[in-house]
C-alpha cells in the first residue's frame, strides 16, 4: 500500500489544479501575512508541496480536501498543497510512512491502526499525530416495518447488508456480530444503492449504515416502503464500548428519517486529519490557527462539514501533534483522552 513520494507529488500536482478549479481559485493568491503565532515559534513554509492523503472522488471528504487545501493556500502565503486519493487505511499507512504530511482518517480506523490490531494485522503505524476534528458519522440499523428484527440479537441466521467491502460499516458491522456471537446466514457487501434495492425487494432482512446521515438511498426506500430502526439497548451499547474504546455514542435527531418520530441513540465516531510528527510546531499551530478562523467555506459547502468545530476536539484518538495540541490550549479547547490501550 506504499506510495512513493514522487508518485503522490505527480498525483498531488494534478489535484491541485483540480481544486482550484473546484473552488473557483485560478487566480493569484492574495498578499495577506499570515496568522500570527506565538513569539516562540517560527514558522518556516516549505518551498515543495506539502501532501493530503484523501480519498476518491466522489466521495464529501473529497469536496472537503479541496476546500481545506485551499483554504490553507490562500491564508498562508508561500504554502502549496497537493491531495492524493486513496483510502482511509492506506492514508495513515502513507502519513506513518513519510510518504504523506497529511491525511484523512475515521476514529475507527485510527485506533486499531496506532495499537496494531484488526486491519493493522500487528503493524503499530503510530508515526501519526492528531491535528483536527472533521465531521461525525453514526450507526444506523434499519429493517422494513413488518420485520421480525427488533435487536441485533435478531439477526440470528438472517441476510444482512453493510456496505461496500472495507467500509466503516462492514468493519463496525463485521465487528458488532461477531462481539455478540451472530451468525448471519450471509453479509453482503454491495454499493449503498444496490443496498437499498436488494432490502426494498426483500433480498436483505436488515442493514447497518455508518455515515452522515440524512442518506439519499435510505429516503428512498422509504417512499415505498415503511421503515423499523432498532437500536443495540443499553447495556449492549455498554458492552460493545468497553470492548471498542474508539466508538462513542450519539443521537440521530427525531425526524431524520420518515420512520424516525424519535431521537435515535447511535454508535458514533469521528473522520480526523492526522499529521506527520517531523512537522515543526509552528507551522501546525498556523495551519490549524487559519482553519478556525476561516471555517465559513467548509461550512456552507455541506451540513456534515458544520462539525468542524473547536469543541469537537474532544472527539479524536490520537496523541495530537505538539502544534495543535498548543492552539487547542491556547483557545481553552477540552483536548481528548486517548482510549485505553488494548489489554
Amino acid at each position: 500500500m506504499k506510495a512513493s513520494k514522487k508518485r503522490l507529488f505527480v498525483v498531488g500536482v494534478i489535484a491541485v489544479f483540480a481544486i482550484g478549479l473546484f473552488v473557483g481559485c485560478a487566480g493569484p493568491r492574495p498578499a495577506a501575512a499570515a496568522t500570527s503565532v506565538p513569539d516562540d515559534l517560527k514558522v518556516e513554509i516549505p518551498r515543495l508541496p506539502l501532501t493530503l492523503a484523501s480519498v476518491t472522488v466522489g466521495s464529501p471528504n473529497a469536496i472537503y480536501s479541496a476546500i481545506w487545501a485551499d483554504i490553507m493556500m490562500k491564508n498562508i502565503p508561500g504554502l502549496t498543497i497537493s491531495v492524493e486519493p486513496g483510502g482511509m487505511a492506506q492514508n495513515m499507512q502513507n502519513v506513518h510512512a513519510g510518504n504523506a504530511e497529511f491525511g484523512l482518517v475515521a476514529t475507527l480506523i485510527a485506533y486499531p491502526g496506532y495499537y496494531g490490531m484488526d486491519w493493522a494485522e500487528g503493524v503499530k503505524y503510530d508515526n501519526v499525530r492528531g491535528f483536527f476534528p472533521q465531521y461525525h458519522y453514526h450507526g444506523l440499523f434499519m429493517t422494513k416495518a413488518d420485520s421480525s428484527i427488533k435487536n441485533i440479537t435478531d439477526l440470528e441466521g438472517k441476510v444482512f447488508g453493510i456496505g461496500n467491502v472495507g467500509s466503516g460499516a462492514d468493519t463496525t458491522g463485521r465487528q458488532m456480530v461477531e462481539f455478540f456471537g451472530i451468525t448471519p446466514r450471509q453479509l453482503v457487501n454491495a454499493s449503498w444503492t444496490d443496498i437499498g434495492n436488494m432490502l426494498g425487494d426483500g433480498m436483505l432482512d436488515a442493514v447497518f449504515y455508518l455515515a452522515g446521515h440524512p442518506v439519499a438511498f435510505l429516503q428512498e426506500i422509504e417512499l415505498s416502503h415503511d421503515m423499523h430502526y432498532f437500536e443495540l439497548t443499553e447495556e449492549q451499547t455498554k458492552q460493545f464500548l468497553e470492548a471498542y474504546p474508539y466508538y462513542a455514542t450519539g443521537t440521530i435527531p427525531a425526524g431524520t428519517y420518515k420512520g424516525m418520530p424519535e431521537d435515535y441513540h447511535a454508535l458514533i465516531g469521528f473522520n480526523q486529519f492526522i499529521c506527520s510528527p517531523s512537522l515543526d510546531d509552528g507551522l501546525v499551530y498556523l495551519m490549524t490557527k487559519t482553519l478556525f478562523e476561516n471555517l465559513q467555506p467548509l461550512h456552507e459547502a455541506h451540513p456534515d462539514f458544520q462539525h468542524t468545530l473547536l469543541e469537537n476536539v474532544k472527539y479524536m484518538n490520537l496523541p495530537l501533534h505538539p502544534g495543535a495540541e498548543r492552539y487547542y490550549k491556547d483557545m481553552g479547547v477540552e483536548l481528548p483522552v486517548m482510549p485505553a490501550p488494548p489489554k
